[in-house]
């Protein structure tokens, strides 16, 4: 999709129209960014391509019924989730193709979010876009979306990404919970916002997280002059490198983002635009 996008934007720089439509129709008929940016150039609906996952019944049963399974039930049951994904990352090992999709139906009927998209994952099964882009915490994101005069979209895509509705989510470098907050930026919005400096316990909790994750997300959206690609890059790699990745004249955000530095960053920016689209449907 991307040497397609690439060389259908080369044609229409070059003038050969006719060509570069041809590709950006093509393109537009899939659910990707590149397929959503092919569709606003040629006007078209975006291609989500929704399809609900087919799972064996006999097959979701056996799982359902295996030993492990059900004590991963019960361990999520008393909110020990250290304990219940060791007991889910070693099953899961054992599943053929069949298996992992009807453990992916289990885990969203749970509303484990996170294994189910990843076990969807594993099994490369990407059309289910409910169990994919599951929406959760719903009641705090629009508050918080409301209070920050920010699309609640852009928000659920955030937390898709960042955690993939983890709660407990903690990365190797120290960032917390559902949108992934440093401390140290925590502490500084909350002081912002003229609150007490939250605990590492206080960001493992949806509500509080969520409020300092999207008031963080409207500061850097506002530094940026309220340019979504620049506040989503800034919230990944910082506010002050966005700054030095400004590029001296103006330029289109579709090429700035290919020659954004860092791959991780570039292709954080791709994710989180793509997946909100899927959620502002």
């Amino acid at each position: 999709d991307r040497w397609t996008y690439w060389r259908a934007r080369s044609l229409q720089m070059t003038g050969d129209e006719v060509q570069a439509n041809v590709l950006f129709n093509y393109l537009a008929s899939k659910r990707s960014f590149y397929g959503f940016l092919a569709a606003d150039i040629s006007g078209k609906d975006y291609a989500l391509n929704h399809e609900d996952l087919s799972v064996d019944k006999q097959v979701y049963t056996e799982v359902s019924l295996l030993p492990a399974m059900q004590r991963t039930k019960e361990l999520l049951a008393l909110k020990r989730y250290l304990d219940a994904r060791r007991e889910w990352y070693f099953i899961s090992t054992t599943f053929d193709e069949t298996e992992l999709l009807a453990a992916a139906q289990l885990a969203h009927e749970w509303q484990w979010h996170d294994r189910a998209i990843l076990t969807l994952a594993k099994a490369k099964s990407w059309d289910d876009l409910s169990i994919r882009f599951p929406i959760e915490h719903k009641q705090h994101v629009f508050k918080e979306a409301e209070n920050n005069k920010i699309d609640p979209a852009w928000v659920f895509a955030m937390m898709r990404q960042e955690s993939a509705f983890m709660n407990d989510a903690q990365s190797p470098v120290g960032a917390l919970g559902l949108m992934q907050l440093m401390p140290r930026t925590a502490k500084s919005v909350a002081k912002t916002l003229k609150q007490r400096k939250p605990s590492k316990h206080d960001l493992f909790k949806p509500e509080k997280n969520i409020k300092l994750g999207t008031a963080y997300l409207k500061q850097v959206y506002d530094r940026f002059d309220q340019h979504a690609v620049l506040a989503i890059a800034a919230y990944n790699a910082g506010p002050h490198r966005v700054q030095g990745w400004l590029p001296e004249n103006s330029m289109q955000a579709d090429v700035w983002i290919e020659l954004v530095p860092f791959k991780e960053t570039r292709n954080y920016l791709k994710s989180v635009l793509a997946y909100t689209v899927s959620y502002a449907d």
